[in-house]
């Protein structure tokens, strides 16, 4: 079916006022978004400087994203904002004599204040911070084979999470990364 040229210049001559006050409000939107973006990334309290140090068992971690830091491996997930998703990705290959499963787990969040002081939340863990397990979890690896691994790094914004890191003044966060293989030998 085809719509004549004519046809959409007169639905867009009779509709134009509903279509420049759409126009003008989603320009509005996107102008009030950014201001508050930019505003809230000038304030000291919402960014957050972030590590994972990881410890790998039956496998070897190397390349992409990977750094490594007085002999530790680390993944640098650097400045997150309260709602940012950030990926970072890698290659595990496996160093088991057998098939076995991978597993990935992100444990011991800690959050630290200005003064590098470990901050203590009331449950004492972070429900905030999440680590979204990667497409490549729970893969069979056949002995010395080597994947691709995206790890997603998810900080809420929550009002919750937001007033926590204006109360403590937390900039910074740190989680170990384990990284290995079930069932292997």
């Amino acid at each position: 079916m085809k719509i004549p040229f004519k046809s959409i210049i007169e639905f867009i001559y009779s509709h134009r006022k509903t279509l420049l006050l759409m126009i003008a409000v989603a320009l509005i939107t996107l102008l009030l978004h950014s201001l508050v973006s930019i505003w809230l990334e000038r304030r000291d309290n919402f960014h957050i400087l972030s590590v994972g140090t990881i410890h790998a068992l039956y496998v070897e971690v190397y390349g992409g994203d990977i750094k490594e830091v007085n002999g530790q491996k680390i993944i640098d997930w650097g400045i997150v904002y309260p709602g940012s998703l950030v990926n970072r990705t890698f290659n595990v290959v496996s160093k088991s004599n057998i098939e076995a499963t991978l597993i990935i787990k992100a444990v011991n969040w800690t959050l630290y204040n200005s003064e590098n002081k470990t901050v203590r939340g009331p449950s004492d863990h972070i429900e905030y911070l999440n680590l979204l397990s990667p497409e490549s979890n729970m893969t069979v690896l056949k002995p010395d084979e080597t994947i691709r691994v995206t790890l997603y790094l998810n900080v809420t914004n929550s009002a919750e999470f937001i007033n926590l890191v204006i109360r403590n003044n937390v900039t910074s966060f740190r989680f170990d990364i384990r990284i290995f293989l079930s069932g292997s030998v």
